[in-house]
């Protein structure tokens, strides 16, 4: 079952180590903090395991830059976490593969992503990837 607040939710893929979110329309800063603390709960027991995120932004707005920046430091939190790849399902949105690639391109964490048009097909990349 999905957790919520505002434009995001999160859950967990059964039978796997991977965390999906999903955002819809307008985001803002508070619900990406609960965002990654929801996600990094979730994922505390696979730290040393490693797993997987999956950012679902084919309804999801373009975010600001304040945002693109709690965005930046929710990468770099994950990977310290055990993340071991990210995932973006960005529909046909051309906008929201530059913001998903730059702002972990801005992380500087060198974590393999990967940019879909589908959670499939994420979730399909990430067990080839990193087999999870």
């Amino acid at each position: 079952m999905a957790k919520e607040n505002g434009a995001q939710s999160v859950e967990t893929v059964f039978g796997r180590r991977i965390i999906v979110s999903a955002g819809k329309g307008k985001t803002n800063e508070e619900e990406l903090l609960w965002l990654t603390e929801t996600v990094l709960e979730e994922a505390k027991a696979w730290k040393y395991r490693g797993w997987a995120y999956i950012a679902d932004c084919s309804e999801m707005a373009p975010v600001s830059p304040a945002e693109g920046r709690v965005l930046v430091d929710m990468t770099k939190k994950f990977v310290e976490a055990g993340c071991k790849a990210f995932g973006f399902a960005e529909g046909q949105s051309i906008m929201l593969k530059v913001q998903a690639k730059r702002n972990t391109e801005r992380s500087e964490t060198g974590i393999p992503e990967g940019h879909f048009e589908t959670i499939e097909e994420a979730k399909a990349w990430i067990k080839e990837e990193v087999g999870i």
